[in-house]
């Protein structure tokens, strides 16, 4: 052991000697506005969209998950309205997405993935989506891709709030309140949501049978947060933040069933601590963060109950320094604990993970790149170094080529590991390579903004964990298969003009996905070469809006390819969306109104192997924003 010990030590340790000893006869530079996560947030190389103001504010009382697939035309795995849902990004699996609130991980550490319907985006004020993953920045799942969720202090903003309601189609209600205040020193805001639905749409459980109606459907979910920001002077910033939310969910029966009487309940409490303080050249970061999550399954036509309760501590110190006036070191030590409970474990099972991180971002010219490295300690054992690479070039102001390579880890979940029946204490993480290369085209010229962006991806993972039937045994079992290759491109293109009261927008977007398995399985039947379960080969969509003075209306069209599934394959469809919005001053201060209708065409269609999905479907929604200075 102490053996092994010493490639982590030398490294962080070098890390820190290295920025220390760098000359002290640079040209001073000033005060530098950087948070520590910043070189974790934008490595170059990489295909990132970013999203804040507005174009949350008008997904009035919809997920991240929501928003994502609308914005950024991800895959989303939904068992139905406001129902579970997860999603895979270039290939990869529901656990091999990292996702981040204020730089701090969230994923179960009992399944290693999130029910993304759970994120309300009224919560955040910046969303970040990494198209590709970061295993050397964000550690294990940062596979296929990263979200981000930021909450930014508005300081001397005075008072200031936003009142919403809305109501749609098969009893959904949502109310939120937000209200904030802003002074020199102190920044407050509190947040707050409430939303409820019956979901009894209409559905056919087969073409030519009579129609039926959704059963057992209804829920709701409401959430508080809260933030307190303290700056005592230009360069400190202390946080405090606090997310809590509950949520009780009915679950359907499927179209074979004739009834259902489970049941899900979650209840969520996450508290952080940040503190910042930068100096010259130099800045430190400080995190903590505890959090507190609770799910309960009941059933009571099947006589089932579980209860599974799980904890998450993390504790990381950053340290970032700009060495000159193009290049930057940041250093980072973590440290995360879980302890999760149910009684299919048998008893509390633990985690420990302790983490050291650097990066060096170098700028020349027309050229910028960035090497992340990552060493990591879990449970006692170390994980194989962990690098990235990204670079930039920008040979004309219009145009950019980025390239990126890295390897990438995810470790096998508490579940995976003691779940009885099935858990394997003896699988291995999953680990591969990866590479993609990014074209960016941009201009503005005139009122209009034109951009064009297409990425190409190839990634290889071994030991890829999954579950499945085992040869003379009634229950399924996690293993490690040999491996799956994911590669594709990813086309996204925008157009923006404004021209006097004229504000239009054209976006587009195409994915064309193969991940396979690397090799056959005899159980279940998979052939070499085949696509993995539940990811399209193709998908695609286009949103336009035309927009007059205040008032707006847009269409957003998207087709998803057939997906193979454990029961056959689930056939392709086309949605359609439409949205039109009016936004006014009364008495000074902001008012919105809007109307919209998903599935305009009322398309029979599954995302999940039997779990209907709803036909059309109308929201009518409205807001008022009040601001005190």
């Amino acid at each position: 052991m102490a053996k092994s010990i010493h490639p982590f030590l030398i490294f962080f340790l070098l890390a820190q000697t290295w920025v220390r000893a760098q000359s002290d006869s640079l040209v001073p530079l000033p005060v530098v506005e950087v948070s520590a996560t910043s070189l974790r947030h934008l490595q170059p190389g990489g295909f990132v969209e970013k999203w804040s103001g507005e174009d949350l504010a008008v997904r009035q009382g919809a997920s991240v998950a929501d928003f994502l697939q609308q914005k950024a035309g991800i895959y989303l795995k939904s068992y139905g309205l406001g129902s579970l849902a997860t999603t895979t990004i270039r290939g990869a699996s529901a656990g091999q997405t990292a996702v981040l609130w204020n730089g701090l991980p969230i994923q179960s550490p009992m399944l290693g993935l999130l029910d993304w319907s759970l994120l309300p985006i009224q919560f955040t004020d910046e969303v970040s989506f990494q198209h590709s993953g970061n295993s050397a920045a964000w550690g294990s799942g940062a596979i296929g891709g990263a979200v981000l969720m930021d909450n930014s202090p508005q300081f001397d903003k005075g008072f200031y709030g936003k009142i919403q309601a809305g109501q749609g189609s098969f009893g959904w209600q949502h109310q939120a309140l937000n209200l904030g205040y802003g002074g020199s020193k102190w920044a407050f805001s509190a947040r707050f949501f409430h939303q409820k639905a019956e979901n009894n749409f209409p559905y056919r459980p087969a073409p030519g049978l009579p129609e039926k109606e959704m059963t057992n459907a209804q829920q709701w979910r409401r959430g508080l947060m809260g933030t307190a920001h303290f700056r005592p002077n230009g360069s400190q910033m202390f946080s405090l933040l606090a997310w809590w939310q509950k949520a009780d969910r009915q679950i359907p029966p499927t179209n074979v069933q004739n009834i259902s009487e489970a049941k899900l309940l979650d209840d969520q409490l996450r508290t952080a601590f940040n503190w910042e303080r930068r100096a010259g050249k130099n800045a430190w970061t400080a995190k903590a963060a505890f959090f507190n999550d609770n799910n309960q399954f009941q059933d009571t036509y099947n006589q089932i109950e579980n209860e599974n309760k799980f904890w998450t501590g993390i504790a990381e110190l950053s340290y970032h320094r700009t060495l000159a006036t193009a290049t930057s070191f940041q250093t980072t030590l973590n440290h995360q604990w879980a302890q999760a409970q149910t009684k299919n474990y048998g008893q509390p099972r633990n985690r420990h993970q302790t983490a050291a991180y650097a990066a060096l971002r170098k700028r020349k010219a027309a050229w910028s790149g960035q090497l992340d490295a990552r060493m990591e300690l879990a449970d006692g054992q170390f994980l194989p170094f962990t690098p990235s690479l990204g670079m930039d070039w920008t040979p004309l102001a219009w145009l950019k080529i980025g390239a990126k390579t890295g390897r990438y880890f995810r470790l096998p979940t508490l579940n995976d590991l003691h779940w009885r029946p099935g858990g394997n204490p003896d699988l291995q993480p999953e680990s591969g390579w990866g590479e993609e290369l990014n074209i960016r085209f941009f201009k503005k010229a005139n009122g209009h903004e034109l951009s064009l962006v297409g990425s190409a991806f190839n990634r290889n993972i071994k030991n890829w964990i999954q579950w499945r039937p085992v040869e003379g045994q009634p229950n399924w079992s996690a293993s490690n298969i040999a491996g799956v290759w994911s590669r594709g491109v990813e086309v996204r293109a925008h157009w923006k003009m404004e021209a006097g009261a004229w504000n239009n927008r054209l976006d587009l977007g195409y994915d064309f996905v193969r991940s396979t398995h690397q090799a056959a399985l005899a159980i279940p039947s998979i052939e070499k070469g085949q696509q993995l379960y539940y990811v399209p080969v193709n998908q695609g969509f286009v949103s336009g809006e035309i927009g007059w003075g205040g008032a707006s209306l847009g269409y957003r069209h998207q087709l998803t390819d057939a997906v193979l599934t454990d029961l056959g394959k689930l056939a392709g469809y086309h949605l359609g969306s439409a949205r039109v919005a009016y936004s006014a001053n009364v008495f000074r201060q902001k008012s919105d109104i809007h109307f919209s209708v998903e599935n305009i065409w009322n398309t029979s269609y599954l995302v999940m192997e039997r779990r209907p999905m709803p036909g059309r479907v109308w929201q009518f929604g409205v807001s008022f924003e009040f601001a005190k200075q």
